[in-house]
């Protein structure tokens, strides 16, 4: 396996930090988004076992996040449609470096929400499309006050600290709390209105949107997911148009499915997909 690390500036001239982990001989690629507050390096047991099959993996540390941000991470970003713009060039960078394989899209939490506006809108040519307790449906019973009075917030204070994450939720292994926690890389404070705004709009749309949706899928949630909602994956899978289409909710499940209690079973449930598609 070989490790790459690099550089891209965006269209509107912001300096993200791309990697990617390359196998002898590569039988396919995949562009993995990572979620909000985190970054691209938290993957590497997923990695490795795609790596073992011959999947090439790009990713990179998003707008605001891990070492795409200036000094430290911010968790802010303008536009989930920039992010957008973002995933497709990388997206077709990893595909023209790999001309002719199966191609596929991985986003884990704000990542899989991306992932999925980003094929709504863009109908990209990919092979499949792994979510992982995608950001699709606000929390139950979010008052139509408050999503209102964040609209305000956004318009005028874009960068004030209102969002707590519920950093004990991403995991039920203590130790994997705590290596969150002890992170430099992460972002653990309050996340910026802007951003909360950006992906209240970017979950409207593919609510709306969702029946366009017709690639092969892998929907993957923990049913006790406290930071984003599982009825969003429910939703989505109900609405999707793909003939190949799977969702699978664990029970108990917290949020970072790939570092909780049943970590095996779902590396493998994800490495099974992506191998049978390859």
């Amino acid at each position: 396996m070989q490790h790459f690390e690099t550089s891209y500036t965006t269209h509107d001239g912001l300096k993200l930090y791309l990697q990617a982990w390359l196998p002898e001989t590569p039988k396919s690629s995949l562009l993995l988004v990572h979620g909000l507050g985190e970054h691209s390096g938290r993957y590497g047991a997923i990695v490795s076992k795609l790596n073992d099959l011959g999947v090439a993996v790009f990713t990179f540390d998003g707008r605001g996040h891990g070492k795409s941000a200036p000094g430290k991470p911010t968790a802010y970003f303008d536009s989930f449609q920039d992010y957008l713009q973002d995933i497709d060039v990388l997206f077709g960078k990893a595909k023209k470096y790999l001309p002719g394989l199966p191609a596929f899209l991985y986003g884990h939490s704000m990542g899989g929400g991306l992932v999925a506006a980003y094929v709504l809108n863009y109908k990209p040519e990919a092979t499949g499309v792994i979510l992982s307790s995608p950001a699709i449906k606000e929390a139950e019973g979010t008052s139509p006050i408050l999503i209102a009075a964040s609209g305000l917030v956004n318009r005028f204070l874009p960068k004030l600290k209102v969002l707590k994450l519920d950093i004990e939720g991403i995991s039920r292994i203590p130790e994997e709390v705590e290596k969150y926690k002890n992170d430099p890389l992460i972002y653990q404070e309050n996340i910026p209105a802007r951003t909360g705004y950006e992906l209240y709009q970017m979950m409207q749309y593919i609510q709306n949107e969702a029946a366009s949706f017709e690639l092969p899928l892998l929907l993957i949630h923990g049913d006790a997911d406290r930071l984003t909602n599982p009825k969003g994956s429910e939703l989505f899978f109900g609405k999707a148009k793909s003939e190949d289409k799977s969702l699978r909710l664990f029970p108990g499940g917290y949020h970072e499915l790939i570092n909780d209690s049943d970590r095996e079973v779902v590396m493998d449930l994800i490495a099974d997909w992506v191998g049978k598609r390859i």
